[in-house]
């Protein structure tokens, strides 16, 4: 029998478009999900006798990445921390293997749509999400980061783990209406400190605490302070740092006054002003000491609003549908001749960028920091 190539065998779904089987194991990769700088993400089917069927998600380390020794740790203390977790509002690692001489995470599927994708449906409705609901995630979100700062080793230390990319496409909700916290990727624990350069730069800037950006030592505190800033954009629906460029980003998380909720949307009350404002703090002393604190006072104004779990599952059936909708109507936004033109695919194998140049743009920017504190100094 003739043995076909790689392409044909990619057109034949045989193999990922990175040129990785479409089966790992007993999982059937069956939809792609994302593709980051280390790995790729699918939805996929484990089978057993007697049809049994589990839908999952598959998170595999891409080619490239698997000749980066950084990389490789950094999977592999995702999945440790992972494996360790056990909480409704974090997502569950079920297996860690290698398959074809790649490594592989093994995930919990949640069937709803990233917190993102949700801001980003409710802006193209033309609509604000519920500021009770908004508090509810946010309540759910400390919930889950209170368990992971807390956890302990089998040896009855603690972890220190702090989660580091704590960002609306890092939380996605089910029609359930529950909410799970993911990606571990850029964690860091007590075991994994050594990993790190000092002062590197790692999670996205506009939802990086101060400290953070600065290069100074941090803890649990960076997390709450990018809830923070998820929480005001949920009342907002708008961008709170993000700018044009990371050099723009970076100085308004560093000095631009940040606003109340309230001034972008009047009906979000004094109370809940006060939760998002001391989560911004820039000085950690004066930040919420802990997610157990804020998850306190959110719970406080999420019961005094009666919110009931039928509004959530209302909302999170409401994105889905929006969403759906957005999907549909995508071929008809485009135009004959541009479809015509066949633009490469995000997925194309030869636009992968090689690893020595995926490490993060900001870690290139510390003499910013330098000059920054200098001139802090002066």
């Amino acid at each position: 029998m003739k043995k076909l190539s790689a392409t044909q065998m990619r057109d034949r779904g045989e193999l990922s478009p990175f040129g990785l089987p479409m089966r790992v194991g007993r999982y059937q990769l069956t939809e792609p999900l994302g593709v980051g700088g280390m790995a790729e993400v699918y939805k996929a089917t484990s089978t057993g006798p007697g049809g049994f069927e589990r839908t999952v998600v598959i998170k595999r380390i891409l080619p490239a990445s698997s000749a980066d020794p950084t990389f490789v740790r950094m999977f592999v203390a995702e999945a440790k921390i992972l494996g360790m977790l056990n909480h409704p509002n974090v997502v569950q690692a079920y297996d860690f293997g290698e398959a074809d001489g790649t490594l592989f995470l093994v995930l919990e599927y949640a069937d709803g749509p990233s917190l993102f994708r949700a801001m980003q449906a409710l802006r193209l409705m033309g609509r604000l999400m519920p500021v009770v609901i908004a508090a509810h995630f946010a309540h759910e979100i400390c919930r889950a980061l209170d368990y992971v700062h807390r956890l302990q080793g089998i040896d009855g230390e603690p972890m220190r783990v702090v989660h580091r990319d704590v960002t609306p496409s890092n939380v996605v909700l089910t029609s359930a209406g529950a909410l799970k916290l993911l990606d571990f990727g850029v964690a860091r624990y007590t075991a994994t400190a050594a990993f790190s350069e000092h002062g590197a730069i790692r999670g996205k800037a506009a939802y990086l605490a101060p400290e953070a950006l600065r290069g100074d030592p941090i803890d649990g505190r960076v997390d709450i302070f990018s809830l923070g800033v998820v929480l005001h954009e949920m009342l907002t629906l708008k961008d709170l740092f993000a700018s044009e460029s990371n050099l723009g980003t970076l100085h308004k998380v560093l000095e631009m006054e940040i606003p109340r909720p309230s001034l972008a949307r009047p009906e979000v009350p004094a109370e809940l002003d006060r939760i998002v404002m001391k989560a911004l703090e820039r000085d950690p002393a004066r930040r919420y000491a802990c997610a157990a604190d804020m998850a306190r006072d959110l719970s406080e104004f999420v019961v005094s609003a009666r919110l009931r779990t039928d509004q959530i599952v209302e909302f999170v059936r409401e994105v889905q549908i929006e969403l759906a909708r957005q999907r549909r109507a995508l071929p008809a936004l485009v135009s004959a001749d541009a479809r015509r033109l066949s633009p490469p695919s995000p997925w194309d194998e030869r636009a992968t960028i090689p690893a020595a140049d995926r490490r993060p743009r900001l870690s290139r920017l510390r003499h910013f920091f330098s000059r920054w504190r200098r001139r802090d100094r002066r």
